[in-house]
């Protein structure tokens, strides 16, 4: 027990295990509440101590304040300096009470106050240090927050951007599809037009031809007529509209919204691999989209748990724990790359080292050569631009190509353990993409993740 709890022990009231209030002490130095000392007495025949149980020969007890130093500790030896029993903590008579406390550490005064001095000072030394780190922490939250001003500053804009060219889209199709209805209609209406012309036309002629008819009918000209004049009509067919006069709705609505889809598709593009920022060391510059990056100068960034300090590194935002994938990166001419899977508990503060026992599955490239997180060089001539990753969980095989070609590069197997799990992960052990570790460049090479 430290002293400090001792001097604890020494303020509390052991009646009612509360700080001492209106202390009173007995000729035994065991100290007690006002109040529930006179409360034990009222129920008890005798005036005894409710700790040791001797008898007080008082009625009464003075109040006084209970001292771990006190200038006199026994009226039969006022002179004699006093120890300190630390069991107890409390000053004794060395004459009187020594021999009580055989078993106890008994020490000076002096030493007595300048152990709990050290141990006070210990404390204060170890809340200073508390203190400190929640100061320092105070401030993590505090550029969090900034940056949570500025990652929702670059989300509003980047999701702006994203739906500006949808409603450009939407309204270049709109249009698109307004002037091709207005064109049909014109369209349509000039040929109905042209149609109503020739019927109006013929109405015409028919009728005067009826009204010639009756009006040789009324002047009884008929016989002075010419002889064709009375030769039977041959029957006309019944006129019938013309075909192909009615607006062509199926080619302006047909698959209106498939079209104008796929026109949006056209801007779109689908990523296997979402780069997730928050993992991001400061070097690591990502795109708009997530779905790139380049190495550039170092940025202010918040140190959260997820992020890497120490290595140029960044990861996916899901991680795989079944079934197959496949994901395309870019990497151009970048003279330094490494790509592949790491595991989820990756320590992300120290130095990372391509190797299973590592937790990293890579393909590395760099000064000219490429391995697979070892010193063993892989034969790959030409160079490639695209590296295509696939990942199968359950065989536990990752295997790299070269995307353009299709040029087998190199494959790591997870090795089975004895449970049959396999050293790639277990069931609470996800793989997360690991990025690309690039080196400084004076070119701004952005490296691309494809679908």
């Amino acid at each position: 027990m430290s002293l400090i709890s001792l001097f604890e022990d020494f303020l509390t009231c052991p009646i009612c295990l509360e700080p001492l209030k209106e202390p009173v002490s007995l000729s035994c130095h065991h100290s007690f509440c006002q109040n529930c000392l006179y409360k034990t007495w009222n129920t008890s025949p005798n005036k005894a101590c409710p700790m040791c149980r001797r008898r007080s020969s008082r009625e009464t007890v003075e109040v006084k304040e209970p001292k771990v130093k006190q200038a006199q500790v026994c009226s039969s030896h006022p002179s004699v300096p006093p120890l300190f029993c630390l069991e107890e903590a409390r000053a004794l008579c060395p004459v009187c009470e020594f021999s009580l406390h055989s078993h106890h550490t008994v020490v000076s005064e002096d030493e007595a106050k300048k152990r709990v001095k050290e141990q006070v000072q210990t404390q204060i030394q170890a809340l200073k240090d508390q203190k400190q780190s929640y100061e320092e922490l105070e401030k993590t939250y505090q550029q969090l927050q900034r940056h949570h001003e500025e990652q929702t500053v670059e989300c509003m804009a980047q999701i702006t951007h994203v739906f500006s060219q949808f409603h450009r889209i939407l309204k270049e199709e709109e249009d698109r599809a307004l002037g091709a209805l207005s064109a049909e209609k014109n369209r349509q209406t000039l040929s109905l037009g042209l149609e109503l012309q020739k019927v109006r036309k013929e109405i015409t002629t028919l009728t005067n031809n009826i009204q010639d008819l009756q009006n040789s009918i009324v002047t009884q000209s008929l016989l002075s007529a010419p002889t064709q004049s009375c030769t039977p009509l041959t029957p006309q067919p019944h006129p019938q509209p013309k075909e192909g006069l009615c607006l062509n709705q199926a080619r302006i609505l047909g698959n209106l919204g498939y079209r104008v889809w796929t026109k949006m598709k056209s801007v779109v593009s689908y990523s296997p691999v979402i780069l997730d920022p928050n993992t991001a060391e400061s070097s690591m510059h990502l795109s708009q989209d997530l779905c790139g990056m380049r190495h550039g100068p170092p940025m202010m960034q918040p140190v959260v748990p997820e992020r890497f300090t120490n290595e140029p590194i960044v990861l996916g935002s899901e991680g795989f724990s079944h079934g197959q994938h496949q994901w395309d990166v870019e990497v151009g001419d970048l003279p330094t790359w490494d790509i592949g899977v790491v595991k989820k508990s990756i320590d992300r503060r120290g130095q990372i080292y391509a190797g299973a026992n590592y937790g990293v599955w890579c393909l590395w490239h760099g000064d000219g050569a490429y391995t697979s997180g070892n010193d063993v060089l892989l034969p790959v001539d030409p160079a490639p631009k695209k590296i295509r990753v696939t990942l199968d969980y359950e065989k536990g095989e990752l295997c790299f190509y070269d995307a353009e070609l299709m040029i087998f590069l190199v494959k790591h197997n997870a090795t089975p353990r004895k449970n049959n799990k396999r050293q790639l992960g277990s069931a609470t052990s996800n793989f997360h993409f690991h990025g690309v570790n690039g080196s400084p460049t004076r070119k701004k090479v952005n490296i691309k993740i494809r679908n």
